[in-house]
């Protein structure tokens, strides 16, 4: 790297972090907003079903036309810095009903939910997110943006309440991304927590896409508001019509799953003892050939997926609590262009450190495929795939039958349908849908999962949208059912 390119990523890190310790600072005055004050969850995961609408997720990644823009401004070596973001009034309802089966189980754990159906809001308040974009003429960019939370809905789960009126208030600070990339011709260097996104499919199924961990306790109306940030440095070399990425997080963060799913592991966690065992490391190959576009990729790294560990035995019966492992998995996404057709196919293969299957904690080794296309019709985006989940070594006796309940490996073959569709309506647009869906099958053919989630956005006027986003799950006879409704501001 060149001296003056060193010296242009030490001042804007600094700035970078100093921006961020003076928001620190400010949301500490949101004390006086609520009795109960949560900061951002670092280690907080199945899938809750949300995604950045295009215009957002756009804004997190410079486009040509900025870059000619710059090249062509008459101060294109001074700083520019760009501010914006949203603010959303919202209001989230959720239902969960358990089976018969799950139910029982939950009665021999320590803590189990406070009702067989449980219903009601888990989050009535607002949602402000700032965006702060800066450009150094042509040699680099800096991009910070966060959520700041305030809720005052208690969780149906949660059967205490700290004010007099039965309402809960919290407020939380999260981190979006918060990156600084330094240009060097045909090299780019990304350093900070920042989203990272792989494969050429879309919608709830996309195996390859798997750098950042997830949140699927956040809710909110867009699916990719669930991801976690990964901190680290990532390294984009173009050669030719190629890209090379390859990407280095030293502390990795892991899944957090939905709220039901904390009864399932009573016992306290297991971390990491060696801050090696939490590094990642990520990479990809993508190019072109003719009409086939592909990418190769590899990430090694802990499991964002919990293993289980014995924490204690009660009654003679095992306390299960989570642990952590480290998994290898190389990945392929094919891309074939037919004119008004495009053919996909992504492959991941997962190794895990049970190589043999022989340990009942650890997850085995697995992988999945999918195959599909995306077509348009009558301007509308439809993406369509189909896939096998496979594990290997599976066992059948009873305890490893507990266990794999556990680890998400309740069946050797699993079978499913993945659909993703967006399609506008009205004059100019006005109403957006996007539609994704998937189905589960076991290798008898009965289905075992259903994941069903609509978005719709209304257009009031310019920078202000009206969002529904209802979705629901059955998963092994337990149902899910969320609505949220969103007013968001965009500035």
């Amino acid at each position: 790297m060149k001296p003056n390119r060193l010296i242009i990523l030490i001042t804007l890190l600094i700035f970078g972090l100093s921006l961020q310790t003076a928001l620190a600072d400010d949301l500490d005055d949101l004390d006086s907003l609520s009795d109960s004050m949560t900061s951002d969850q670092q280690g907080s995961s199945n899938s809750d079903l949300e995604e950045l609408d295009a215009a957002d997720f756009d804004e997190l990644d410079m486009d040509s036309e900025q870059v000619e823009e710059m090249e062509s401004s008459d101060d294109a070596s001074g700083l520019k810095v760009n501010f914006g973001g949203y603010l959303k009034m919202l209001s989230y309802w959720n239902q969960e009903k358990y089976s018969d089966l799950l139910w029982n189980m939950f009665q021999s754990y320590p803590t189990q939910p406070p009702a067989q159906d449980l219903s009601g809001f888990n989050n009535v308040g607002t949602r402000l997110q700032l965006k702060i974009e800066g450009y150094l003429g042509e040699h680099a960019r800096l991009f910070s943006a966060f959520n700041i939370n305030y809720n005052i809905a208690g969780s149906i789960h949660d059967t205490t309440t700290t004010t007099t009126d039965g309402q809960k208030q919290n407020a939380d600070l999260r981190m979006v991304e918060s990156f600084v990339e330094v240009y060097e011709g045909s090299r780019i260097w990304k350093v900070g927590p920042q989203l990272v996104t792989w494969s050429y499919l879309e919608g709830m199924e996309v195996p390859t896409d798997r750098v950042n961990a997830r949140d699927n306790s956040y809710k909110s109306t867009e699916y990719e508001d669930s991801k976690l940030p990964s901190t680290g440095v990532l390294l984009t070399q173009n050669i030719s019509s190629s890209q090379f990425e390859v990407m280095m997080i030293p502390i990795a963060r892991t899944n957090i799953g939905m709220e039901f799913q904390n009864y399932l592991y009573p016992g306290a966690e297991d971390s990491p003892k060696r801050k090696p065992n939490q590094t990642k490391w990520a990479t990809r190959f993508s190019s072109t050939v003719g009409k086939l576009d592909y990418a190769i990729s590899y990430v090694e790294g802990i499991d964002p997926n919990a293993d289980l560990h014995v924490a204690a035995i009660v009654g003679g019966q095992p306390v299960f609590g989570r642990a952590y492992n480290r998994i290898k998995s190389p990945g392929l996404d094919l891309q074939y262009n037919l004119g008004s057709l495009l053919a996909k196919l992504s492959y991941v293969n997962t190794m895990t450190e049970d190589e043999d299957g022989d340990s009942l904690l650890i997850k085995n080794s697995w992988n999945k495929y999918v195959i599909g296309s995306e077509f348009s019709v009558g301007g509308s985006t439809v993406n369509i795939y189909a896939g096998q989940h496979t594990i290997q070594d599976f066992k059948i006796d009873a305890f490893s039958q507990q266990t794999n309940f556990l680890l998400g490996q309740i069946r050797e073959r699993t079978d499913f349908i993945s659909g993703h569709i967006n399609a506008n309506f009205l004059t100019g647009d006005a109403l957006n849908m996007v539609l994704m869906a998937a189905n589960y099958w076991d290798e008898e053919g009965e289905s075992v999962q259903t994941i069903v989630r609509g978005t719709f956005k209304y257009k009031i006027a310019d920078g202000l949208d009206l969002l529904f986003t209802p979705s629901y799950m059955d998963m092994l006879d337990n149902q899910f059912t969320d609505i949220q409704t969103e007013i968001k501001y965009s500035f």
